[in-house]
């Protein structure tokens, strides 16, 4: 919990991208996914507050996130009916498919025309697999560096969204009786040590220029894309 809170502090994502797949493989993915959406709650309204001038000149963010609920809504229903591990091998070879994309051209650019037309796609699939799968960064991240925003817009947008996301969560979790109260007291405590790690990264993302946060988030889809595959062939 305290790595991913610390990496969220860097990048605006981070914590269910490595807390939910460690949880998963001991607590299931329906635990882990309910237990982490009061630690998302809190930790990307802080990200919002801490970037909060980002919200300026920012019109695609707003489709971007109606787009997300509907999808979220959705989600929730698919996580109980759908096969998770088909889900997580469709969220690598996505991720995969972006990184081969991402080292032929490097210069890999989606234009304001092209971003507009794609943003409500990505926002309503993002919003099915974060329900479905407590992971919506990979299908939200590769988007949103080819769109080339700075870490700041990056972050901002990114903790905009989950912020939603976590939101729209705990009601449809909680409607479809899917959030118990010791689910929610668990994601209580779990606040404690990401409350800890969240404002180290924060700190630490002064000294990240963007070509540094631009591999930190080729990284991070890397270890993402390997633990989607480990846990869509159940290896562990």
């Amino acid at each position: 919990m305290a790595a991913g809170a610390f990496v969220k502090g860097v990048a605006g994502v981070g914590l269910p991208i490595i807390s939910v797949p460690v949880m998963a493989a001991v607590l299931g993915v329906e635990h882990a996914v309910a237990v982490m959406i009061i630690p998302s709650m809190v930790a990307n309204t802080s990200m919002l507050w801490v970037l909060r001038r980002e919200a300026s000149a920012n019109r695609e963010l707003m489709v971007f996130i109606a787009l997300g609920v509907v999808g979220t809504v959705l989600g929730a229903w698919i996580l109980s009916a759908a096969d998770q591990n088909l889900m997580f091998l469709v969220l690598a070879i996505w991720v995969v498919a972006y990184l081969v994309v991402r080292t032929l051209r490097s210069d890999f650019q989606i234009s304001d025309r092209r971003g507009s037309i794609l943003a409500p796609i990505v926002g309503f699939v993002a919003g099915i697999f974060q329900s479905a799968t407590g992971l919506s960064f990979p299908v939200f991240g590769p988007y949103l560096q080819a769109r080339q925003f700075g870490r700041d817009r990056f972050a901002f947008n990114s903790s905009a969204l989950l912020a939603v996301f976590a939101a729209v969560q705990f009601a449809s979790f909680t409607s479809f009786d899917l959030l118990t109260p010791s689910l929610m007291a668990e994601g209580a405590l779990a606040v404690i040590p990401m409350a800890i790690a969240l404002p180290i990264g924060i700190r630490a993302a002064r000294h990240f220029n963007k070509k540094n946060f631009d591999r930190l988030v080729v990284g991070m889809l890397l270890v993402t894309a390997t633990i989607l595959v480990f846990r869509g062939f159940q290896i562990f």
